[in-house]
């Protein structure tokens, strides 16, 4: 007979108690040597009666353990459930997420977590849904394609950041990081819904699906940027113009400061800004010119820039007191973001539609 922990813990009961009655009752006995006899067999019933509690807990968790082995097998074969390596993908996921928020959370405490917690929710969801759901999970999609594709007010999707380009120093036209980063809970939904469809398929070979499927996801949102081709407004700057650092700007600019027109005869793009130095005391400089992400280099010998009531000379554009120096460029491909800089201070423009 397979000895149980249950019994364990009775034997150990009734020895303590015999021991307690008859070799521990010292009006009984009163013995030096049997008081440590009695002392021995409590202490040893007391571990025998410890190690039927431990073995007990251990054979119920082991038999609930085995229980729900056999329910998730019979989950999983009836498609209920989502295989083992599809949660750890899942766990894995929303890792990244909650990492992801971990940053703006640091940078901007209380806005930070606002503008994370849609990620937050998702790797919550990740974490404990172990289950398919079709339709809610094509209802997430879908928002999931909402926030990523269309421009809404901090939305951090990478399309939206590509259109709001000129909010950046002097940015790169694609970043393949920024894809990656703010595609990560579009990854994790449409990689549910993709276990959704291979499981309702009863497709083989289901767990290495779920890893390729999870593969051919990432790819596709790291490369998608780049098939992405913004469309140029000509006329006024859809930017504004708009300048930002930490010190006080010289040039004053506005909407119309700054124009970008092609050239049908000459089959180029040419962009005009018009920088206004309002300080009628002392020159300012434009230090540097960013174009697309690229530097261009300011000196007279480059033919793409042009200079009106400037200066160039020591790589900089000096800007005397009270004038308004008209700086050209002209290309054959079309502007999409610029950026004029004096010193630390910005002046980011774009032409994006």
């Amino acid at each position: 007979m397979k000895i149980k922990g249950w019994h364990l813990i009775v034997l150990a009961i009734i020895v303590f108690f015999l021991d307690f009655f008859i070799l521990g009752n010292r009006q009984v006995i009163d013995n030096p040597i049997t008081n440590k006899i009695a002392f021995v067999i409590a202490l040893l019933c007391f571990l025998v009666f410890l190690f039927g509690v431990i073995k007990t807990l251990h054979d119920f968790f082991s038999k609930n353990k085995e229980t729900e082995k056999i329910k998730v097998e019979q989950e999983e074969e009836q498609g209920i459930r989502s295989t083992g390596v599809e949660i750890g993908f899942r766990r894995l996921l929303a890792i990244v997420l909650i990492i992801s928020v971990v940053p703006q959370a640091v940078l901007l405490p209380i806005l930070g977590l606002i503008l994370g917690l849609p990620n937050l929710l998702l790797a919550l969801y990740l974490l404990l849904n172990r289950r398919y759901h079709l339709v809610f999970n094509c209802f997430l999609v879908l928002l999931g394609c909402l926030f990523y594709f269309f421009t809404f007010w901090a939305n951090k999707s990478y399309f939206s950041f590509y259109k709001s380009i000129e909010l950046s120093a002097c940015p790169g036209l694609i970043n393949p990081i920024m894809t990656f980063i703010s595609s990560l809970g579009l990854l994790a939904l449409l990689f549910l819904l993709t276990g959704d469809i291979i499981v309702r398929l009863k497709l083989a070979h289901q767990r290495r699906l779920n890893a390729i499927s999870l593969i051919i996801i990432c790819l596709v949102l790291f490369f998608l940027p780049f098939l992405y081709v913004p469309q140029v407004a000509l006329g006024e700057a859809t930017g504004g113009g708009r300048s930002s650092g930490f010190e006080s700007p010289h040039f004053l600019t506005n909407n119309t400061s700054t124009h970008m027109s092609y050239d049908q005869t000459h089959n180029t793009y040419v962009f005009t800004a018009n920088m206004v130095n309002q300080d009628s005391n002392s020159p300012a400089s434009i230090t540097n010119i960013c174009v697309d992400g690229k530097i261009i280099p300011i000196t007279k010998e480059n033919n793409m820039l042009q200079v009106d009531n400037g200066v160039i000379t020591g790589g900089i554009i000096s800007v005397a007191p009270g004038q308004t120096a008209i700086i050209k460029l002209v290309s054959q491909k079309p502007f999409y973001a610029i950026t004029l800089f004096e010193g630390m201070i910005l002046y980011s423009t774009t032409f994006i539609r």
